[in-house]
Formats: C-alpha cells, structure tokens, sequence
C-alpha cells in the first residue's frame, strides 16, 4: 500500500508517523515541504534540532502505556531511534 500525505496550510504537508526513543513511542504528525522524503527532512542540516510533532500521543516503553496527549510536541531530533510513516498494518503471511 502506498502512503500518501495529506496538504496542510502553506506549503507545507502533513505525515503521520510513529517515532520511538529509548523510552517513547510517540504517535503523531509531523509538517514537511511538499514532496520530500521523511529521510530528508530528518536529517535535514539546515532544520532546527528540534522537531515539531502535532497531535501527539506519547507513551512509556516497554508496556506502551499512555501518558501525554498534546496538540504541538517537540522532540529533539538526537533521541530519535527509529521513526517511520503510521499507515496500516501489512499482515504477516507464515507457512
């Protein structure tokens, strides 16, 4: 399935993606320019360190319970371990 981001107000899009870090997962959106790919706009030189995520829900790592709930969180981009596009699940097919 193919993911695709909806526009927001100026030029800007809107992803809804999954970020963890040691000890968060953190569900929300994040803003980027038209067109470029996540990988870009994360290891962009020229954003801030910090990056904004909307409509976030955070939660404690390893029992994903909920402990935050914010329309606007910033996250400073060295504690992200691993983030990638919500979109939903692929079944796994076993034999």
């Amino acid at each position: 399935m193919e993911y695709t981001s909806k526009r927001v107000q100026g030029n800007w899009e809107k992803l809804e993606v999954v970020i963890y870090t040691q000890s968060h997962k953190i569900v929300g959106n994040i803003h980027s320019t038209p067109g470029s790919r996540l990988i870009d706009f994360i290891n962009s030189k020229a954003a801030d360190l910090f990056m904004v995520v909307t409509d976030a829900e955070v939660y404690t790592l390893p029992e994903e319970k909920l402990v935050q709930v914010a329309e606007y969180f910033a996250i400073n981009k060295r504690a992200i371990v691993m983030v990638f596009p919500k979109q939903p699940a692929t079944p796994i097919i076993s034999d």
